[in-house]
């Protein structure tokens, strides 16, 4: 598996396993819906992107210098092909820019915390979503949110991270999980 859906992946089939939903406004998920969006978000990633990455990697290969940088150029590619195409992912919001309780642009990360103390994700995992034409409400940080809209292939910075995609004309709902199914990246602002 790709080393940098790996992560991702992870906490899917760990949610997956676990499914405890609540029942709240938005939708509950069933098995397939997870094996979605994981899809949808290795779609984002060419193919042949991470192929460099061995199989059985230890410890030790992550914090080699050389390994690192292989795996930083990697995260920076992205797939022209996919300019226009409809996707649907599930994810975190990042607001960029907010007014009062509504936000007209986030990034929409596959992890919670990312972009929180912690290196950002990968560019090709990393979404500015524009509900400019219909801000949509502020969700806390750990709110799982499921994005629909039509993908722009451009790379934007912004002060806390780099996004290689854009979504527009997009649909966000919540996403309804307990608390305690919502995976958070190591290190992030808290522990949920």
């Amino acid at each position: 598996m790709k080393y940098v859906t790996a992560t991702v992946a992870l906490c899917l089939s760990l949610l997956m396993s676990m499914a405890s939903i609540v029942h709240a406004e938005g939708i509950d998920p069933t098995e397939e819906d997870f094996v979605r969006w994981e899809n949808a978000w290795d779609r984002l990633i060419p193919p042949g992107t991470y192929d460099f990455v061995p199989k059985d990697f230890g410890y030790e290969l992550l914090f080699n210098p050389e390994f690192q940088g292989q795996l930083d150029a990697a995260g920076k590619v992205i797939d022209p092909s996919l300019e226009g195409q409809t996707i649907e992912l599930a994810g975190f919001m990042v607001p960029i820019e907010v007014k009062g309780e509504e936000v007209s642009q986030f990034l929409l990360v596959p992890e919670a915390g990312q972009c929180i103390h912690v290196p950002p994700p990968p560019l090709n995992q990393t979404l500015l979503v524009d509900t400019t034409d219909q801000p949509t409400q502020l969700r806390d940080l750990y709110q799982p949110v499921v994005v629909t809209g039509r993908l722009s292939v451009v790379t934007q910075s912004f002060e806390i991270a780099d996004s290689g995609y854009s979504l527009v004309d997009v649909t966000v709902i919540n996403l309804n999980l307990e608390e305690d199914l919502i995976p958070i990246n190591p290190g992030a602002d808290g522990d949920r």
